[in-house]
């Protein structure tokens, strides 16, 4: 782990850390955030073996694509695609006549209705599906806006389920063979006032035993990440 505190992939140790510590510290991975977008960043660990790129290109609003860096050939493999809002159909159609009033809650709604992801679907996994039959969540808290109750799970590939518990200061993943046991956490940035520029970068946590369902988790982490942001409990 780099010990130069300004660089981004720098994590300050804790306090009071002993070897028992790091040793175990040595089963986790850390990718670090390079941004505090959800649409726009770059997911790493300080060698670059696990990177992932994240991109929305401003001509194409309503897409967003996940690729993985293949730290063999040097060259980016697909990983899964989002489909944001109502696609090309976000906004008020030209041509419909609304009244102000109508017309100003059809923005907000659109406004609201394009942060959200709508669609996915995972390379060589087949056609676009709705985002519920990757990753449901309990609806309760999501209507009474309140993610102190939000939890969001899917199943892998490695046949195991994975559940995320989301609070207004923790956003954490556990495995059905493990329910107690947190195998990936997300920690916010921190910044110099609390204000002003990073003094560490936000990233993913995740235990050694997670890594082959690596491509399902962070494709997860973005849509949980931005349903908690979109609750407003962050």
């Amino acid at each position: 782990m780099p010990t130069n505190s300004n660089s981004v992939y720098y994590i300050k140790p804790p306090s009071g850390a002993h070897p028992a510590r790091e040793r175990a510290a040595e089963k986790t991975h850390r990718l670090v955030l390079t941004t505090t977008s959800l649409r726009n960043v770059v997911l790493a660990n300080s060698t670059d073996v696990l990177y992932y790129e994240v991109v929305t290109p401003g001509w194409e609003r309503h897409l967003t694509r996940i690729s993985r860096l293949d730290p063999n050939t040097r060259c980016f493999d697909p990983v899964a695609e989002l489909v944001n809002g109502r696609g090309h159909q976000a906004g008020v159609r030209d041509g419909e006549d609304y009244r102000d009033e109508e017309r100003d809650t059809r923005r907000r709604d659109d406004s609201e209705s394009a942060k959200r992801v709508m669609a996915l679907r995972f390379y060589g996994g087949g056609e676009l599906r709705a985002v519920e039959e990757f990753l449901q969540t309990n609806q309760g808290s999501a209507t009474r806006r309140k993610t102190d109750e939000l939890r969001a799970w899917f199943r892998s590939k490695d046949g195991h389920k994975y559940t995320w518990h989301a609070t207004k200061r923790r956003l954490e993943l556990t495995r059905d063979d493990a329910p107690d046991k947190v195998v990936g956490s997300f920690h916010k940035e921190k910044r110099f006032l609390h204000v002003l520029r990073m003094s560490q970068y936000p990233y993913l946590q995740l235990h050694a035993s997670v890594l082959e369902s690596l491509d399902y988790i962070v494709t997860s982490f973005l849509l949980v990440e931005r349903l908690r942001r979109e609750l407003g409990r962050v």
